[in-house]
């Protein structure tokens, strides 16, 4: 294979972004573009200088000419595009969520496992480049050993590019079904930071409000790891009488990670609300700041940097970053952060995969309360009486 036939399925808004990662690649060729809004369709393949146009999806999965396919659709459309996607031999590369619920996410994972082609979900964040340097940091041990990290989300009411009102028709049903535009969709990229970085997480406590009734803000997440004393702090704002100065959309983050040594602050991802460095390092033997001033902090160099990942695996040169799996995992801890929040208690990731969650939702708690007592010399009926367990 010399040049990569990309087709995009799927022209909203992201897709802008996308794009930024094919048309300045010399391995790809971005050959199709497909959307059931033909105006858009036409004025995208113009722009790009894509070859075909194709209202109908399938009618782009079906041309023997597409080698590749990037699907920017609603979640809901994912499963079914995914599978006849593979069934049509392509390499697939799939916007974050994966899909909305764990049977799904198995069926497509079922539907690309034995194929010869590249399966990919794209996660953004984790290829910006402040916080690819924040891991190999953390990964060096500039900051010793991870114990806490935080993370901020704050929207706007304005600023940023334009949205297509569309976009928002899905996004209120999403709301409406359980899924919140940000905890769950923004959402996953948070998540995914917070595993990346630190590693596995075991359990969440999460609490999800809306100050308007639309949009699932304020929202505050807690979350253990697995694997020693670490945890995590997200907090969701909306601030709806606020302009957002940005580029893109009308939201911003910043990451903050504490070690034993030292600690980490990335000051900004989407918008540019918070001037400085893009990321500095606190050296805590060294007692100093080092302030990362060259690093590239322009968030759209994420998604180009991603979708340059997609085009190495089919390639053969990187792995895929989300593989299915991976994409699986970081689904669970949005569903769970879901759960806890309607169910006022802590969730365990690894309830998802029990034949009993109750149960073992139940032991777990158990087997942590008898923790407590054996470290702490309490008794249960002391701890019954500090209201600790019922």
């Amino acid at each position: 294979m010399e040049k990569i036939n990309i087709g995009i399925i799927g022209l909203g808004r992201i897709s802008d972004l996308h794009v930024l990662g094919y048309l300045d690649n010399p391995e790809v060729r971005l050959y199709a573009v497909s959307t059931r809004t033909e105006e858009t369709g036409r004025q995208k393949q113009r722009e790009w200088k894509a070859d075909r146009y194709y209202r109908d999806y399938r009618e782009l999965l079906a041309d023997p000419r597409v080698d590749a396919v990037d699907i920017l659709t609603p979640q809901k459309l994912h499963e079914q595009m995914v599978i006849e996607a593979a069934a049509a031999g392509k390499h697939i590369m799939i916007q974050k969520p994966m899909t909305i619920d764990l049977p799904s996410a198995d069926r497509m994972l079922s539907a690309v496992r034995d194929l010869d082609t590249v399966y990919k979900v794209i996660e953004n964040y984790i290829f910006y480049p402040p916080l690819m340097k924040a891991k190999e940091l953390i990964d060096s041990g500039a900051i010793g050993e991870p114990i806490n990290m935080r993370i901020k989300f704050i929207s706007g009411s304005s600023g940023g590019w334009e949205i297509d009102p569309r976009t928002w028709e899905w996004r209120m049903q999403e709301n409406i079904e359980g899924r919140g535009m940000q905890t769950f969709d923004h959402g996953h990229h948070m998540w995914c930071i917070a595993w990346y970085l630190l590693g596995e997480i075991d359990k969440v406590f999460a609490w999800i409000d809306s100050a308007d009734g639309v949009v699932d803000c304020p929202a505050n997440i807690v979350w253990k790891y697995k694997e020693g004393t670490r945890y995590g702090i997200c907090d969701y704002t909306h601030a709806w009488d606020m302009h957002m100065p940005s580029k893109y959309y009308a939201n911003d983050e910043w990451f903050e990670i504490t070690g034993s040594k030292g600690m980490i602050l990335v000051n900004r991802a989407t918008g540019n609300l918070r001037s400085g460095p893009p990321l500095s390092w606190f050296d805590g033997t060294r007692s100093q700041w080092i302030h990362f001033e060259d690093l590239d902090a322009d968030w759209g160099s994420s998604f180009r940097n991603a979708v340059h990942n997609y085009i190495g695996a089919i390639k053969g040169r990187e792995a895929p970053l989300l593989t299915g799996e991976q994409a699986r995992k970081i689904l669970v801890i949005a569903l769970a952060i879901i759960q806890s929040s309607r169910e006022c208690r802590e969730v365990y990731i690894d309830e998802f995969d029990q034949e009993d969650p109750a149960g073992y939702a139940v032991r777990r708690h158990a087997e942590e309360v008898k923790a407590v007592t054996s470290r702490r010399g309490l008794t249960l009926e002391e701890l019954r009486q500090m209201g600790r367990i019922l």
